[in-house]
């Protein structure tokens, strides 16, 4: 293991004086690292003790983050912070600790490892042309690239995907490349790994689930496409989208897709019904909403989801809230959605949550009657069509989740009111959420987006109600 330790030093430090030096392209020198470091942390999975082994991961990931936060670490070829570091070390922590089999948790990470660069040295060599999903840019011979070196790791270890057929190991191979071309700033160094542990682990356990898999594939291409030509979605959205339902449909099972589905339904319906008046708002508002947008709204859903499929020993009792955390989360995305769109497009009198003072219909934080009741008549919408996937709901479950998700939209209010951005403008909207070509910070930080602060809502919201539950029964 120090053997490992020591060679990872070492070639941070060479790839570093390289790439300050310019003995080496910045890219050429982050993917040596990266197949070094990650290739590294693949086999200290089979030769060391999994308590140590996570104690030491733990510890590099605070030292990274910590370099990079104080720009002591190479920055990527565009000048930006290099995040990639940072994302694979916690998804091997996450890994770790959560997939008890070593060979599970080293295959995954040599997939990563390979698969990675493979589909940036075919980009940078072969590719003609690029497309960007989520910012970055990614290339047809890349995702192919991708695609092949997966399917040649699996042959040389078959025992990863022992009870899997070849249809549905093309298929997971499919979805990794899918969310290697989603992930931008490093995320596919965290997404990656963790679709590879999760994929084939939950269709090795069950080989029952390999028919809804591939069916969801299939289905899968009409979906982004429909969404995409009727611009609800930009193609990273639809992507994020589908496979954020993959997530959720083979954890929980596909009816619970249906909460997702009245979401994105009633959103898209609204936004084309209602469409809005104000200049106020969030940039993103009059656009196809995006892959960072889908995550804000549906991350914590298929985050909880997950842990629901997964229910692990030390939940406890806590596992049986998660069913109405769930129908939670997405009763405060609904609400906060019919909130903004309808509240927007009536533009009645609208004042700031907490300051209590008039501000322009669409800026975060402010609230109105008509966007007060859309928010309402949201939660209970959610509520009612979907309360029904809780066995044994009783009326007041349903009102629960219903006045939960009204909450958790007063909740987004006031987190927008007291630390998103806002700015100011020259002209007739003199102030908005929006940076603009020349902006100026009135209040919040800049980097509190709109899109962090519903995800914050969601996540809090569903936080506070599980804790009251929790009490409530004890």
């Amino acid at each position: 293991m120090l053997n490992l330790i020591a060679l990872v030093i070492l070639t941070t430090l060479l790839t570093e004086l390289a790439a300050r030096r310019n003995y080496l392209p910045y890219w050429v020198s982050r993917k040596v690292l990266h197949v070094v470091a990650v290739g590294a942390c693949a086999l200290a999975t089979l030769s060391m003790a999994r308590p140590v082994l996570i104690g030491i991961v733990a510890g590099a990931e605070l030292v990274l983050l910590g370099l990079i936060l104080s720009n002591q670490l190479m920055r990527e070829e565009s000048g930006r912070r290099a995040w990639g570091i940072v994302w694979f070390p916690l998804a091997f922590l996450l890994l770790l600790l959560a997939v008890p089999d070593p060979e599970m948790v080293c295959f995954a990470m040599l997939v990563l490892a390979l698969c990675d660069p493979a589909a940036t040295v075919a980009g940078k060599l072969l590719a003609r042309r690029t497309y960007a999903l989520t910012g970055d840019p990614k290339s047809l011979p890349g995702n192919l690239a991708f695609l092949l070196v997966f399917l040649a790791l699996a042959a040389f270890f078959p025992g990863a995907w022992e009870g899997i057929s070849w249809p549905a190991l093309l298929g997971i191979g499919l979805v990794l490349a899918t969310g290697e071309a989603l992930g931008s700033r490093g995320l596919d160094n965290l997404i990656v790994p963790l679709f590879v542990a999760f994929l084939l682990t939950t269709l090795g356990a069950a080989p029952e689930l390999e028919r809804t898999f591939l069916l969801l594939l299939a289905l899968a291409v009409p979906f982004c496409y429909v969404l995409v030509a009727r611009r609800s979605l930009t193609p990273g959205g639809a992507l994020t989208a589908a496979l954020l339902g993959l997530v959720v449909a083979l954890s929980l099972g596909t009816v619970w897709l249906l909460p997702l589905f009245v979401f994105l339904g009633s959103s898209s319906l609204l936004g084309r019904l209602f469409p809005s008046q104000s200049a106020a708002g969030d940039a993103k508002q009059k656009r196809p909403r995006d892959a960072t947008q889908v995550m804000a709204n549906g991350g914590v859903y298929g985050g909880l989801a997950l842990l629901a499929g997964w229910n692990p020993p030390w939940l406890g009792g806590a596992a049986d809230v998660l069913p109405y955390c769930l129908l939670v989360a997405m009763a405060i995305a609904t609400a906060d959605t019919w909130s903004s769109e309808l509240g927007q497009y009536f533009r009645r009198p609208t004042y700031d949550l907490l300051r209590r003072q008039r501000v322009p219909p669409g800026l975060s934080g402010g609230v109105s009657w008509a966007g007060s009741a859309a928010g309402l008549a949201g939660a209970l919408f959610l509520s009612g069509s979907c309360g029904w996937l809780h066995p044994g709901i009783t009326p007041a479950g349903y009102a629960g989740i219903a006045l939960a998700g009204f909450l958790g939209m007063l909740l987004d209010s006031a987190l927008g009111s007291r630390w998103q951005a806002k700015y100011v403008h020259p002209g007739p909207t003199a102030v908005s959420d929006t940076p603009g070509p020349s902006p100026q910070l009135l209040s919040g930080f800049p980097w509190m987006t709109n899109d962090l602060v519903n995800f914050l809502a969601i996540l809090l919201g569903v936080c506070l109600f599980a804790a009251a539950l929790l009490l409530l029964g004890s």
